[in-house]
């Protein structure tokens, strides 16, 4: 076994941790009985799609209200850990589907980018954002905060974790070990997802080879 195959069953194995797997391969038991394009084939693609842009929607919707809680009433630091799991489930799936074309509806197919494709990407990596941000609000710890961003509302860690997904680079210093890991666990996130973003894009391009 090579080492692409191996990291493609972790792939697989991770992604069968996720409460949408189940969900989606329940219907997709259900598609496979009946033949393919025919009428309730197609309403139980249709269901698996809807399910998925509800899912990623939905984890938006949440990893926000987390934010703002953190900001609010607070989090307990367990709380944390199932955050950054979500975290690795989103940069596990997108690795899935870009690097094997697993962990998708049409699984063993080609990657299309379209539209849906990378907007559904985009809202993964915001719903990242957020998860980070609401983990530094709870357990992060900086050294160089301004007063002025947490004299109204703490804002430092939504900054942070902004700085962090747009330029790659922290706004404040870490004051701790912990801070430290989980800010440069979300370069290292930034950078993967990034990476696969931007091979999406390309391959929108439709480049022609030049004439002698």
């Amino acid at each position: 076994m090579n080492i692409a195959e191996v990291v493609k069953q972790l792939i697989r194995i991770l992604y069968g941790l996720s409460p949408y797997f189940w969900v989606d391969r329940f219907l997709k038991n259900r598609e496979s009985i009946h033949p393919p394009q025919s009428e309730a084939w197609q309403s139980l693609r249709n269901k698996r799609l809807l399910l998925s842009e509800f899912y990623i929607v939905a984890g938006l919707v949440v990893a926000i209200a987390l934010w703002v809680w953190s900001t609010t009433l607070g989090l307990w630091a367990w709380v944390t850990i199932l955050m950054m799991l979500r975290v690795i489930g989103i940069i596990n799936k997108e690795l899935g589907v870009i690097l094997f074309g697993i962990c998708k509806i049409t699984e063993g197919t080609a990657v299309s980018a379209t539209g849906r494709v990378i907007v559904l990407a985009l809202v993964n990596y915001t719903t990242a954002m957020f998860l980070f941000a609401a983990t530094y609000q709870t357990i992060g710890n900086f050294a160089d905060v301004p007063v002025y961003l947490d004299s109204t509302w703490p804002l430092a860690s939504l900054f942070q974790a902004m700085n962090i997904h747009f330029t790659l680079s922290a706004a404040f210093t870490a004051n701790d070990l912990i801070t430290w890991s989980i800010t440069t666990g979300q370069g290292a996130f930034c950078f993967i997802f990034g990476t696969m973003i931007l091979s999406l894009f390309v391959s929108l391009l439709n480049f022609k080879p030049l004439k002698a």
